[in-house]
């Protein structure tokens, strides 16, 4: 199967407060043939959200103005977002607050630093028959 033509490219919002993160972020998986949008916190996130459409969301969990936590539970209640599935990379112990959203459904959560083989495959997971497949 050859390259996804840009129109057929999942598409991928990263919500990052790092800007160094979130641009290789970015570029990791524009490389990876992904169409992404970035946003630095989950406020700037439900703003992109509104005009588009993201096949998953990639998030910080600790972020300011919004969690990525609190941006789970945003989009679970539009429901507009509710079915988007999101991944939640944090530095932070899987306790009881990250579970809860865990269970809200559709969120995958990876502990940061991550590996990219590992993002990739959660990528994957999340977007079933729309994930892109590397030659």
């Amino acid at each position: 199967m050859g390259p996804l033509s840009k129109a057929d490219a999942a598409r991928i919002l990263v919500v990052e407060d790092d800007a160094s993160l979130r641009r290789l972020l970015e570029m990791r998986l524009t490389l990876d043939g992904y169409a992404t949008r970035a946003a630095e916190d989950g406020v700037d996130a439900l703003a992109v959200l509104d005009d588009w459409t993201a096949d998953v969301v990639v998030a910080d969990v600790m972020m300011p103005h919004l969690s990525g936590l609190s941006l789970c539970r945003a989009m679970r209640e539009q429901p507009r977002l509710a079915h988007i599935p999101v991944i939640l990379l944090t530095a932070r112990n899987f306790d009881d607050e990250i579970e809860a959203v865990v269970k809200l459904g559709g969120v995958t959560f990876m502990n940061k630093p991550f590996d990219a083989e590992a993002l990739n495959n959660a990528l994957r997971n999340a977007l079933g028959d729309h994930a892109v497949t590397s030659a």
